[in-house]
C-alpha cells in the first residue's frame, strides 16, 4: 500500500472508531440513564448505523433494475441509509457537544436538549464541535468507498 493511502486510510480508520464511541455515547447521553435496555438500544443503534455507514458504496452505486420489487427494496434501503446517517449525525453530535460544553459525559446526569448545549458553546467551539462530527460521520463512508481504490487520482 502505498503512503499516502496508508495515511489518508488510517486517519479515516481512527476517525471511524470515534463515530462508533461517539455515536453509541450520543445514544446513552439523549436516552439519559444506563440501564440494560438503554445500553442495548445504543449498541444495537450503533452496530446498525456502522454497518449503513460503511457500506455507503454498495447501496448507492447505480444499477439497472427491472423488477419493481427491487427497485422498491433499494428505495427502502436508501431510505434507512438516509435516517441511519442523521441518527449518526444526531448521535455523535450530541456527544461531541456535551464534552465540549461541559467537560465531561455523564449520562443521566445533564438535561440534552440541543439549545441547552449550544447555549454553553462559544461561536469557534461550535464550529469545531461541528466539523469533527462532519468528519467523523463521513469517515465510515470513506473507508468503505477508498478501501479497493487506486488512489493516483490524488497525485
Amino acid at each position: 500500500m502505498e503512503i499516502r493511502k496508508f495515511v489518508l486510510m488510517t486517519a479515516f480508520r481512527l476517525s471511524m472508531l470515534w463515530d462508533l464511541i461517539s455515536t453509541f455515547l450520543g445514544t446513552l447521553l439523549i436516552l439519559g440513564h444506563l440501564g440494560f435496555v438503554p445500553i442495548g438500544i445504543s449498541l444495537v443503534g450503533t452496530l446498525i448505523v456502522g454497518a449503513f455507514n460503511f457500506s455507503t458504496k454498495i447501496i448507492w452505486e447505480p444499477r439497472h433494475l427491472q423488477r419493481s420489487d427491487q427497485i422498491l427494496q433499494l428505495n427502502l434501503l436508501r431510505v434507512a441509509w438516509l435516517m441511519a446517517i442523521l441518527f449518526d449525525f444526531l448521535t455523535s453530535l450530541t456527544c461531541n457537544a456535551m464534552y465540549v460544553a461541559f467537560r465531561r459525559i455523564e449520562i443521566g446526569t445533564i438535561s440534552v436538549e440541543f439549545n441547552h448545549l449550544f447555549r454553553n458553546l462559544t461561536g469557534s467551539q461550535t464550529l469545531i464541535v461541528l466539523f469533527v462530527t462532519v468528519l467523523v460521520t463521513i469517515s465510515p463512508m470513506m473507508v468503505g468507498y477508498l478501501r479497493d481504490t487506486n488512489l493516483d487520482f490524488l497525485g
